[in-house]
């Protein structure tokens, strides 16, 4: 007989929140004020937008605050900081005041998301310890256009005697102020000889010996490769990043990133957060990288609520409550789908060539792998442009219904093809006579670059052959004539190489001709024209939205 199957209790699930709102909780011990004035000044000084936290972290709360700031009031006064960035910085300069049982003072990580206001949080730590006598700060990010919005936070803050300094200008003269510098600049070393042969040791002579004021290590991600996978090595970025928190022991190190500790492993070059080495649990980063990746995910989370308990982390980020979207479809014009496919015909006929001329200049291995690197990449980028571009006029008519509506529009760049804008504009001498379209300089580029069609000059040069025409004296013929005697299988071979060179120089410019036939349907930049498509730059009403998309780079989207 069958069992009858059991009646399985359905369990009711309960529905857990993912997020909580953050509501600053502890900084009323840092100005004295009692709770009702606590409560007035957390909603004169509450952030723009909400802002919440993982459930996980609002499950433990953060230490008592004894630390005073030094911030006036007046800047607090008039709202120049929130009080979310406000708690930030107490909680900053309270573990700085802190050391580690090896010695070394102890970090502070922020792991706050975009629009809570890393930039303005660095900022105030930097100001809160220039006005305490460490006049002295370093500022590490990932691109040198950053240091104008790291004087414009220190500005807005009421931090404007602060100079900051670029690290390539500093001189003997530098006394004070913020030095900010790229991670590959770090890294960097001196071609000329010149007093320092590296941009480390120029900063670690800057910073000077027991150096205690601030080091920011922005966007931190970046040196998160110090501990790889498998028999790659570690990076020169994360190794020194390593470095120069060892030789400056006192330095106030912190570490910020909204993706500082995606995993386990890329937290390697925390080293100041105490975490693991003398005197902890962990005695070395490999103890505590095998003790966490054993138990998962959830042992990441136990680690974050461990540091936020101890008052060295916060993540806090905007709330996407009431964000609504959708996805819209924008048809293409016949005159559109006509010009992509004439592209993907050029790319094909492009790839053949490509392939017929390496072969005809026998290519080694290694030069046809870097060769099908370049061929690939720029063909990727290529219909990411058209792509890019298929949208504009359905971006701008979305654009224009919203600004009638009365609401502000930010458009996102995924590339602006400023660089691209930037050589068309010096190769025509600092003037241009029309849009510049990205597409067509990324296959013009890696025609021009990385076609194997070697000069014919310097080749004939190499295997001593003189080029039709060409003037050259008399001992410098007969040398090549006796040259040419004594090697006859040689001269045949130099003879097949000619012929070879001239087919792949005609497949080369078969190619640019092909390009420059298409470029007259290919689209002009993306971002001259949305300006143009929306009025041009002379339209108030769009000027600050592409004020700031002009100069963007390939890696952010505003």
């Amino acid at each position: 007989e069958d069992d009858e199957p059991e009646e399985e209790d359905e369990e009711e699930l309960g529905h857990a929140e993912t997020y909580a709102e953050y509501m600053p909780m502890k900084c009323k011990m840092d100005f004295n004020i009692g709770l009702h004035e606590y409560k007035r000044y957390i909603l004169f000084n509450q952030h723009p937008d909400p802002v919440v936290e993982t459930s996980s972290l609002s499950s433990v709360n953060p230490p008592d605050v004894w630390y005073r700031l030094s911030i006036p009031e007046e800047v607090i006064d008039r709202g120049c900081l929130s009080a979310l960035q406000l708690e930030a910085i107490t909680y900053a300069a309270q573990q700085h005041e802190t050391f580690l049982p090896n010695g070394e003072r102890a970090a502070y990580l922020i792991g706050d998301g975009a629009g809570v206001g890393k930039g303005r949080t660095i900022a105030g730590i930097i100001y809160e310890n220039y006005l305490l006598g460490r006049k002295r700060s370093l500022w590490f990010s990932v691109s040198n256009d950053l240091k104008y919005d790291a004087e414009r936070d220190l500005r807005d803050i009421g931090a404007k005697n602060i100079q900051v300094h670029s690290l390539n200008k500093v001189t003997n003269n530098v006394k004070k102020g913020v030095i900010f510098a790229t991670y590959s600049s770090l890294i960097g070393e001196s071609q000329s000889g010149g007093k320092y042969k590296t941009r480390f040791d120029q900063l670690l002579h800057w910073c000077g010996e027991d150096f205690d004021g601030v080091i920011v290590y922005d966007e931190c991600h970046k040196a998160k490769n110090v501990c790889p996978i498998g028999s790659s090595k570690p990076t020169k970025t994360g190794l020194a990043v390593l470095e120069l928190q060892n030789k400056l022991p006192k330095a106030r190190v912190v570490y910020a990133s909204a993706t500082g500790a995606s995993e386990p492993r890329n937290m390697a070059y925390m080293n100041r957060l105490g975490i693991w080495g003398h005197k902890t649990p962990f005695k070395e980063f490999g103890n505590f990288i095998q003790a966490v990746e054993r138990r998962g995910v959830g042992a990441m989370e136990i680690v974050a609520m461990d540091m936020k308990l101890r008052g060295m982390y916060i993540a806090r980020q905007l709330s996407f409550t009431g964000v609504t979207f959708k996805i819209e479809e924008v048809p293409l014009s016949p005159k559109y789908i006509k010009m992509y496919n004439k592209s993907v015909k050029l790319w094909v006929s492009a790839r053949e060539k490509f392939q017929q001329a390496a072969n005809l200049m026998d290519a080694e291995q290694r030069m046809k792998k870097s060769m099908w690197g370049q061929f690939w990449s720029a063909h990727q980028r290529f219909f990411k442009y058209l792509c890019i571009a298929s949208k504009v006029r359905r971006v701008v008519h979305l654009a224009r219904e919203e600004v009638q509506n009365g609401k502000c529009v930010v458009i996102g760049l995924q590339s602006t093809g400023e660089a691209r804008t930037l050589e068309a504009l010096e190769e025509g001498g600092g003037e241009l006579n029309d849009f510049v379209s990205t597409a067509k300089g990324v296959l013009q580029s890696l025609i021009e670059k990385h076609f194997p069609a070697p000069d014919r000059q310097k080749l004939y040069s190499l295997l001593g052959i003189d080029i039709p025409g060409s003037k050259t004296s008399t001992s410098g013929n007969s040398a090549t004539m006796s040259e040419q005697k004594a090697m006859p299988e040689s001269h045949d071979n130099c003879l097949t190489s000619q012929d070879s060179v001239e087919l792949a120089q005609k497949m080369k410019k078969d190619l640019l001709e092909q390009l420059e036939e298409l470029s007259e349907d290919l689209p002009p930049n993306t971002l001259d024209e949305l300006i143009d498509e929306l009025g041009g730059p002379e339209n108030n009403t769009f000027f600050e939205c592409f004020s700031l998309l002009w100069f963007t780079t390939a890696s952010y989207t505003y």
